[in-house]
């Protein structure tokens, strides 16, 4: 009975070793920064000129690579006519933006370190 546990130990942690070694290759840090620290500015969508709130998720990969969704409505006021696509400024870089005649706005930027 003792070989057999020596024997079913010694086989089980090289599996518990290599299957907890594949998720640390593909790691990620991911955040949600506060309400207040994420907005759409005006202009970002036509016909909006002001800001509002966005709720953010910024995933940074552990190759440098950062991703940053911002997502929200359109402020009470305003509203499309048709959905709109474009291109949006992101620090430095250029996103892209899809406001649907819903009123959701979701704006997604990819930025290489």
């Amino acid at each position: 009975m003792k070989m057999l546990q020596r024997l079913l130990v010694g086989l089980t942690l090289p599996v518990a070793v290599v299957a907890l070694a594949a998720p640390a290759s593909a790691a990620a840090f991911v955040q949600h920064p506060d309400e207040t620290s994420c907005t759409f500015e005006p202009g970002d969508v036509p016909g909006v000129d002001v800001y509002f709130p966005a709720r953010c998720t910024i995933v940074t990969t552990d190759t440098g690579r950062t991703v940053i969704v911002a997502r929200g409505e359109l402020p009470e006021g305003y509203s499309l006519e048709e959905t709109y696509v474009g291109p949006v400024p992101c620090f430095g870089s250029t996103g892209r933006i899809t406001a649907t005649v819903s009123g959701q706005v979701t704006a997604t930027c990819q930025l290489e370190s």
